[in-house]
């Protein structure tokens, strides 16, 4: 039986009259390239990521010469541009250099007391409904809520994902964590990138996220993001019509969406104190 596809259908842009920006991101200390950093104009869908070798490209729609263009990393300052301010030429060349924010590390320590065991998410692993990623635009983002009861410490021990297709030879998409402000994601709590390599294989799985020590106490979202330029045909997930909503957003810095009829297969192991 042929799968039913989902589609998450978001906002897109005409392409006519654009400026192009490119350059090249760097560490404002080393001089090193800095991949996979987030590039785009908040809340207005037009948006990239960096790639390995820290280069980007994007395409700015006349109508937006007066935002702002953001840049942002986990581990480092965001820094903003006014689009104004750029070059009026048609292709407009911006290196920038991000500077290394210190991050105050906590100290994650199990209490004696009662733990529980706890499994938040959707389990679906159904090959016959699939959604993915509404396209290789860079930095689009699947994110799923998770409830904490009652401001309970909370240590997270693992991230399933459910593929049902993969004929993408290496794939490798970033995990996100997020807090919750009005019903949405807003800021991210990693004080580190995690990257996830799927198998090409169909099969759930599990990422132990033990060795990171991400304690928290509030409700959050957890997302996966795509940060390569790959066709995004060939990768399929789980997914229904039941179970919970999907957020997503169709870009970097893009403003975000729910689904309340799609879910897909993917949640967090999380040991959640009595």
């Amino acid at each position: 039986m042929k799968p039913l596809i989902l589609f998450l259908l978001l906002l897109s842009f005409p392409l006519y009259a654009q400026t192009q920006i490119f350059g090249k991101l760097t560490d404002a200390a080393t001089n090193e390239a800095l991949p996979f950093v987030n590039i785009g104009i908040p809340e207005k869908g037009v948006g990239t990521v960096s790639d390995q070798n820290g280069l980007h490209t994007l395409e700015i729609p006349p109508e937006f010469k007066d935002q702002i263009l953001r840049f942002s990393m986990i581990g480092f300052s965001a820094k903003e541009v006014k689009i104004s301010s750029l070059d009026s030429a048609h292709s407009t060349l911006l290196d920038v250099s991000l500077i290394e924010e210190p991050i105050a590390l906590k100290e994650v320590v199990v209490t004696d007391g009662e733990w529980q065991n706890i499994a938040v998410g959707n389990t679906t692993e159904s090959k016959l409904i699939v959604a993915g990623f509404t396209s290789n635009k860079l930095g689009n983002e699947i994110a799923q809520f998770i409830k904490v009861k009652k401001r309970r410490p909370t240590l997270l021990k693992s991230f399933w994902l459910s593929i049902a297709e993969n004929t993408i030879e290496s794939v490798i998409l970033r995990l996100n964590i997020y807090d919750e402000h009005q019903g949405y994601p807003a800021e991210n709590l990693l004080d580190e990138p995690i990257y996830i390599k799927l198998p090409n294989d169909p099969q759930t799985i599990r990422i132990d996220l033990s060795s990171y020590d991400i304690y928290l106490e509030s409700n959050f979202f957890i997302s996966i993001e795509w940060i390569e330029d790959l066709e995004v045909e060939g990768l399929w997930f789980s997914a229904g019509v039941l179970g919970k909503s999907l957020y997503a957003r169709s870009a970097s810095q893009a403003m975000w969406v729910r689904k309340k009829a799609l879910s897909i297969g993917m949640g967090v192991e999380m040991l959640q104190k009595n």
